[in-house]
């Protein structure tokens, strides 16, 4: 396998776009050339469009965005800036009054974890303006988004619920969870289950990086979670995956949302890149 690992070392959560160990044993290159079966999606957003209004679901090249209020998702530098100039590309999402909602999501949903999908690794570099109480719910990870219409409560909702239609898969942070991020799914059920409370941290104005492997094959450390290159404590298993029913049936794609349960200080939520890549037999 000659998959390259761009760099190895100094803070991960620092670096930009470059492949970190995590994904050392992801065949990216013999995907890439046609010498492997397998899907690798990876988006920089150094030319995201020109974003029109979002009241509405609309569809923006390969994504649909929504946003519910007065904010857009837009290419923006971190933190935010009238007039953004950041190395890559870097999309803002803005959230200020209680109700609002904004999200990114792919309209195409490749990926899957059912009893025969093969490995997938999912890896996104995020950050907040702010992690005070009664701030904004933010999630990060895989959703079911073709199945869904984005809207002012898909894929988000209020108190921190999810959609009643929504399955999705990877990190939340919620309203009034400070600098606490959590790993978690939802299975159509408008509510989380957490994989594990407290995975992981971010903090104001600050890049982190998180990210998830799947393999079935692995039995009880299925899903294995990630926070700045590190494995987090507590894995999903594969009984607990199979155990769900739409989760591990339905088309996945990567989404960005977050949702302001409470009126306060405005909060941006930034995305730099995000990667995913999955083997196909």
């Amino acid at each position: 396998m000659s998959n390259k690992v761009q760099y190895s070392g100094g803070t991960i959560a620092d670096q930009s776009s470059g492949l970190s160990n995590f994904w050392a044993d992801c065949p990216i290159d013999e995907i890439q050339n046609g010498d492997r079966r397998g899907i690798h999606f990876f988006d920089d957003f150094i030319d995201f469009g020109l974003p029109g209004t979002q009241t509405t679901e609309i569809n923006l090249g390969r994504y649909k965005v929504y946003n519910t209020g007065a904010g857009k998702v837009i290419n923006d530098a971190m933190p935010h800036a009238s007039s953004p100039v950041s190395q890559g590309g870097v999309i803002s999402m803005l959230c200020d009054t209680a109700g609002d909602q904004s999200v990114i999501g792919t309209q195409a949903c490749p990926f899957a974890l059912t009893s025969t999908s093969l490995k997938l690794w999912f890896e996104a570099r995020i950050a907040v303006t702010s992690i005070a109480t009664a701030m904004t719910h933010l999630f990060i990870g895989l959703g079911n988004n073709v199945d869904v219409t984005f809207g002012a409560a898909i894929p988000l909702a209020d108190a921190d619920a999810t959609g009643t239609a929504v399955a999705l898969l990877g990190f939340n942070r919620l309203e009034d969870g400070l600098g606490v991020l959590n790993s978690a799914y939802t299975d159509e059920a408008a509510t989380y289950t957490n994989v594990q409370a407290a995975a992981g941290a971010i903090a104001a104005e600050t890049w982190v990086k998180v990210g998830f492997t799947f393999d079935r094959s692995k039995g009880d450390k299925c899903i294995e979670f990630y926070v700045n290159g590190v494995k987090c404590s507590t894995a999903m298993t594969a009984a607990a995956l199979a155990a769900l029913t739409h989760l591990d049936a339905s088309g996945l794609g990567p989404v960005f949302a977050q949702f302001a349960d409470a009126s306060g200080t405005a909060n941006y939520a930034y995305l730099d890149w995000w990667r995913c890549a999955q083997l196909l037999a």
